[in-house]
């Protein structure tokens, strides 16, 4: 085989392992009177970012106001189906989680001042990310 083919079957292969093994929860949506419930704990602990940040990112693209739980569950005021929260959950994911560079699921997300930083554990690569309203 050919020096390019080799390279070119392991990245095919890589990618395909990287899309199998990711593969968020979906999150649990409850309707109470004219509040939405959402629990975010398990998806929070498979993509390692805090509740609170989460929550904040879904109070501003569903501009509703929430209340943040213990628990890791945010009350929303309104109705809000599980696939409108769901797909706001796969653009957080894209926009706060997946590397920007190798597509990499394998992220942190720190803070500096105000700003926050996602380093990528697979590439290395570090870029900052926009800030939520």
């Amino acid at each position: 085989m050919e020096y390019d083919e080799l390279v070119s079957n392991i990245l095919k292969e890589r990618k395909e392992n990287k899309s199998d093994r990711f593969n968020p929860p979906e999150v649990d949506v409850q309707q109470v009177g004219q509040k939405t419930v959402v629990f975010l704990d398990k998806l929070s602990k498979y993509i390692n970012r805090p509740v609170s940040h989460i929550s904040k990112y879904l109070m501003h693209e569903l501009t509703a106001p929430g209340q943040i739980d213990d628990n890791g569950k945010i009350t929303l005021g309104g109705r809000f189906s599980m696939r409108l929260v769901n797909d706001k959950i796969k653009q957080y994911i894209k926009e706060f989680v997946v590397c920007k560079q190798c597509n990499s699921p394998d992220t942190q997300m720190n803070k500096v001042d105000k700003n926050y930083f996602v380093k990528c554990l697979g590439c290395g690569a570090e870029y900052p990310v926009g800030r939520i309203k």
